[in-house]
């Protein structure tokens, strides 16, 4: 029975965790170029699991790593020739003031005091040969390819990274819609398929709809779980105040 109640309380850890991956993916619904949190819950398969299912006992669940859903969004047209948006797949490229590289689909950008495009954390745009793009001049046109035009000249031709399907999961979040690459990933070439859409930018991908309906039933789980731990307290009481006593 005490085996019970902690088999019990084992269940509902991923419970919360999933929670908080909900609550969060909420919390940035609005946030551009956002990728939601998907949380799996998977069996214990072992071979003590499998004697114990074969024994008639519960196995219980627990949560995997967290992973980030790169599924595009919805696009929202802004109308600013340095918002930019990726219809397809792959990630532009930004550089931080350290000279690290990051890859982010968050497109919102704007000209510095010296000409550089830059994203609200100051970070610059790289081109296709990871220079920093700096526009001067009027007019500023950007194609579906990335080449930009200002005043009718070319300028720079923006670049356009990807990596290979199994490796989306080991790219490291670290925040502002921003992802770090490690060593022993190496980019692909990107998708000529890949659209490079001006005055536009990517929503988040969180369905707010099907987010609540998630979060409703596991809370409701989490419930079940505690009630379970309830029952099982509840007897175990009544089997040491009235079954221990000796009459």
């Amino acid at each position: 029975m005490v085996k019970g109640i902690y088999l019990s309380a084992y269940g509902m850890i991923p419970r919360i965790n999933q929670q908080n991956a909900i609550a969060n993916n909420l919390a940035n619904m609005s946030t551009q170029g956002f990728k939601k949190t998907d949380i799996f819950l998977r069996e214990l398969i072992t071979a003590d699991n499998a004697l114990d299912h074969a024994l008639g006992a519960d196995r219980s669940q627990v949560a995997e790593d967290p992973r980030i859903n790169y599924t595009q969004g919805t696009f929202e047209v802004t109308g600013n020739d340095f918002d930019l948006a990726l219809n397809g797949p792959g990630f532009l490229r930004v550089r931080d003031t350290a000279g690290n590289i990051l890859y982010t689909r968050n497109g919102r950008f704007y000209l510095d005091n010296n000409g550089f495009m830059v994203n609200n954390e100051g970070m610059y745009l790289l081109n296709d040969r990871l220079n920093l793009i700096n526009i001067q001049g009027g007019e500023v046109i950007i194609y579906g390819n990335g080449n930009i035009l200002v005043d009718g000249e070319d300028a720079a031709t923006i670049g356009l990274a990807d990596f290979a399907p199994a490796d989306y999961v080991n790219l490291q979040a670290i925040g502002k819609q921003q992802f770090l690459k490690p060593a022993a990933v190496n980019e692909i070439r990107p998708s000529v398929a890949t659209v490079f859409m001006q005055g536009h930018l990517e929503d988040s991908n969180v369905d707010s709809i099907k987010s609540m309906v998630d979060m409703i039933e596991t809370f409701r789980m989490f419930e079940l779980g505690q009630k379970s731990i309830q029952i099982q307290d509840q007897s175990l009481q009544r089997v040491v105040n009235e079954v221990g006593i000796v009459r």
